[in-house]
């Protein structure tokens, strides 16, 4: 038998610390729109750290700033877990974003050193890009609410 509980805060966290891909949902023309995003969960500023191309996505948070991001964690139909994370979009300029593009890499980085994966190619990246002058558009979901779920296999 299959229970559905709440996960508690220190896992939820837990839960966003140790991965790096996640989902964010956002609003655009009225219409919902989620799409996979590399982040990192910067837990001492209580934020949640990405960056992208200008388009769409970032054209639609400009205009709509209140966001939610999902992570979660599938073994199985019956053993689960998942977080959702509301906020609000922040964009970031200057030294600002360039320090927090830097930490964003390192964070990923430690990440999936801890998993033991491959590292992404768009990592090796930055390094240059934090010397040009045109930047992906660095921004933080600002954290507001965290609440998680979770399916355990009970025999």
């Amino acid at each position: 038998m299959s229970t559905i509980a709440d996960l508690e805060l220190v896992k939820c966290t837990g839960l966003l610390a140790d991965n790096y891909v996640g989902h964010l949902a956002y609003i655009a023309n009225n219409e919902p729109h989620v799409v996979p995003s590399t982040y990192f969960f910067d837990e001492d500023q209580k934020c949640i750290l990405c960056f992208a191309s200008n388009g769409h996505r970032i054209n639609a948070l400009r205009k709509c700033n209140k966001v939610s991001f999902q992570v979660d964690s599938i073994e199985s139909f019956r053993h689960w877990q998942s977080v959702q994370v509301h906020g609000v979009f922040q964009e970031l300029t200057g030294d600002c974003a360039k320090l927090c593009l830097k930490r964003f890499a390192d964070g990923v980085q430690r990440t999936i050193d801890h998993k033991n994966a491959e590292r992404p190619h768009f990592l090796s990246h930055f390094s240059g890009k934090l010397q040009e002058s045109e930047m992906p558009v660095v921004y933080r979901i600002a954290v507001t609410k965290i609440t998680g779920k979770s399916v355990e296999n009970f025999r």
